[in-house]
């Protein structure tokens, strides 16, 4: 398997579903998942280092296993099947380690706030690029010039986890490009969204 960190938050630009970026822990692989927009706003908490006074499902779930002195060891996403994500999480315990089924935008969410690795199956990395390069031969027809895969573009250019977070934050917050972008800047952040529109809905 494969271990993976969270890069950031975007949003997708035809069903407005955020999509948080995975890239490989050492190397460039990277594997963008849809979630629901509470686990969405429960990752970008984490990513911007913030707290609320009283504890979210995420955080009460985790006080839950050490208050029964367990933990959750690692999340693995695990499967891909018709556009849907599969994963689990590994506890340990005073009666051993365990699996429990889980969907990957929770499992990621928990995994960032335990602090717990995110391994994912080199399958479902090898699937996930298959069905991208699929939306890219089916849009080539519709740009005059290639669109580079978002994820991918957002890991090498400097400074791109700050880009990221802050268009992702601000597409949260007003549901659409903040009104003060340059014409250049609607335009690059348009065609790195249109880029990542998935073939099919990823169900979480």
């Amino acid at each position: 398997m494969v271990e993976m960190r969270v890069f950031g938050l975007t949003i997708d630009p035809q069903s407005k579903t955020p999509i948080v970026v995975l890239r490989e822990a050492s190397g460039d692989a990277v594997l963008p998942v849809w979630v629901g927009a509470m686990e969405a706003m429960a990752i970008s908490l984490v990513l911007n280092n913030e707290s609320l006074p009283r504890p979210l499902t995420h955080d009460l779930f985790l006080m839950t296993l050490k208050a029964f002195k367990a933990e959750l060891r690692r999340v693995e996403i695990n499967d891909l099947r018709e556009g849907t994500f599969y994963a689990v999480l590994v506890l340990s315990g005073p009666e051993g380690r365990t699996r429990v089924d889980c969907r990957p935008s929770d499992a990621i969410a928990l995994a960032m706030r335990a602090g717990a690795p995110i391994l994912v199956e080199e399958e479902v990395l090898r699937l996930s690029a298959e069905e991208q390069q699929r939306a890219e031969k089916s849009t080539a027809v519709e740009v005059t010039t290639p669109i580079p895969d978002a994820a991918t573009d957002m890991v090498r250019r400097v400074g791109a986890q700050k880009e990221a977070d802050m268009l992702g934050g601000a597409l949260l917050r007003h549901g659409e490009l903040p009104p003060s972008l340059s014409a250049d800047e609607e335009t690059r952040y348009r065609e790195m969204l249109r880029s990542l529109d998935p073939v099919s809905r990823r169900k979480m």
